[in-house]
């Protein structure tokens, strides 16, 4: 098995982060690799499918279509009347597939951004057009993701800064997850991944970034090589790659461009002021940034907070097209 989209996340500022302790990458990593870099546990960002009950293929689109709303809309409500401390929690289950595999005892945490509030942010975000054509697949039996994925990855559509932005708002306390893993010791080295390591993976490695004080022309560069590897394992047909999957191997889907993320970063700070704000709004406190600081930052470069982001004062300005 070889590896996608796999790299030290040090490699974005090695002068200022730790080497060997955070690592990103796609969901194909095979349990050589995991033993050989010393991975002690393991963020997934993707929903776990075992703690889903599998629908019916048979079941009526009527159905789906309820389902869908019906889960919108007890997420909301869950939203709207309560605020726990999110906390890390390995999941026992995949923690022994892990140890199975590979003989090394590896923690495995579930912290599934795209949940059906987020999903639903993202639904709603779509054109009208988008919306209607992903219901009717619904009442034919088909799941909205054909339709909403492409229209994700369209700039014309949604565009993945927009779903970036409806990520950071809508599946704050999945972060939070994430971010609480990277703050217990004995959890380190950690490997972080979603399905191509660019999207989810991304925002998160992103925050990390950002709170380390990396220059975010270094962390638009990091983001953008994510094209580059997922090209290239395109042109590796391997069977155990989803990215075997025709749309899941599209050039829209694999995109990476700088200016995405500069423009997500711009709508980090103009929506929450800074990306401590936002660390805060989600639920870590103070004490726990200094504590993720320490984790990824080498001593003398842990920084108090992180420098003021305006692209509206560069000359690069804030005219970001993702269309290029």
């Amino acid at each position: 098995m070889e590896e996608v989209n796999l790299r030290d996340v040090s490699e974005a500022a090695p002068d200022r982060l730790r080497s060997k302790t955070v690592y990103r990458s796609s969901e194909v990593v095979g349990p050589e690799k995991l033993s050989k870099l010393g991975i002690k546990s393991i963020v997934d960002l993707r929903e776990t499918k075992h703690s889903s009950i599998r629908e019916d293929q048979d079941a009526k689109g009527r159905q789906r279509i309820l389902g869908f709303i019906s889960k919108v809309s007890r997420s909301a409500l869950t939203w709207a009347t309560q605020k726990a401390k999110a906390e890390a929690e390995p999941c026992k289950r995949c923690s022994r597939r892990i140890r199975d595999e590979s003989g090394e005892q590896i923690k495995v945490y579930h912290a599934g951004i795209m949940q059906p509030r987020a999903k639903g942010a993202v639904f709603w975000l779509m054109p009208t057009r988008v919306k209607l054509k992903a219901l009717g697949g619904m009442l034919k039996g088909r799941g909205p993701k054909a339709v909403v994925q492409p229209a994700v990855a369209n700039p014309e559509e949604m565009g993945y800064s927009g779903f970036y932005a409806a990520v950071l708002s809508n599946g704050k306390s999945r972060v939070a997850i994430a971010l609480r893993v990277l703050m217990m010791e004995e959890n380190f080295p950690v490997m972080i991944h979603c399905t191509h390591g660019k999207d989810r993976t991304g925002v998160i490695i992103m925050l990390l970034l950002l709170l380390c004080n990396v220059p975010t022309e270094a962390i638009e560069e990091d983001y953008a090589q994510s094209e580059g590897h997922l090209n290239d394992a395109k042109n590796k047909p391997d069977p155990d790659m989803q990215l075997e999957n025709s749309f899941m191997r599209s050039s829209n889907i694999t995109k990476s461009s700088p200016k995405t993320m500069a423009k997500t970063i711009q709508h980090l700070v103009d929506q929450y002021g800074s990306p401590e704000n936002y660390i805060r709004e989600i639920g870590i406190s103070d004490e726990e940034i200094k504590v993720l600081r320490k984790k990824l930052c080498k001593e003398g470069e842990r920084p108090t907070k992180s420098s003021a982001v305006n692209y509206n004062d560069a000359d690069r300005g804030a005219q970001f097209d993702e269309r290029d």
